[in-house]
């Protein structure tokens, strides 16, 4: 299921890269771990980490109860923490900041326009994630040309996971 929502998302940020708003890296490995950083966008605004999450149950919903994200009866605390962690650990390779996101397929997140902050992680429905990227502000620096060199130190630095 993990698999299909990392496609799913991919397919969402690919007009970014076509119309150049983007460089986008999917599924790469963080060194001297097991985990894997689902995407990584760079941006005008800067470098991105979008972890994918399919929660497609019928049973289930995604709630926020006293600042805590829930996804049924399920606390996501620890879920936010890993994609904080991965999120650092891209930055520590790259040398830039790195903003975590998670984009959510398959709920509705209980927030204004589909997104919400929590634990310092941007949580966004999948299908306004694309509007989000654009809409977020531009970095000083964030050129073109910036986030061509970054992402092929991405390249270089974090292998493909698969």
């Amino acid at each position: 299921m993990g698999a299909v929502g990392e496609a799913r998302t991919a397919k969402l940020l690919a007009p970014l890269v076509r119309r150049g708003h983007a460089v986008v890296l999917h599924d790469r490995a963080i060194p001297g771990s097991r985990a894997n950083l689902d995407h990584l966008a760079f941006t005008a605004a800067g470098a991105l980490y979008v972890d994918t999450k399919n929660w497609t149950s019928d049973k289930s919903q995604l709630t926020v109860q006293g600042g805590t994200l829930r996804y049924g009866r399920y606390d996501q605390t620890r879920a936010l923490q890993t994609v904080v962690w991965e999120a650092e650990q891209a930055a520590r390779a790259l040398g830039v900041p790195v903003r975590p996101m998670v984009a959510v397929h398959g709920t509705k997140i209980p927030a204004p326009r589909g997104r919400l902050e929590l634990g310092g992680v941007t949580v966004v429905e999948a299908k306004r994630l694309r509007g989000l990227l654009r809409s977020l502000p531009p970095q000083p620096g964030w050129d073109s040309a910036r986030r061509a060199a970054v992402g092929q130190l991405a390249e270089r630095t974090l292998p493909p996971a698969s």
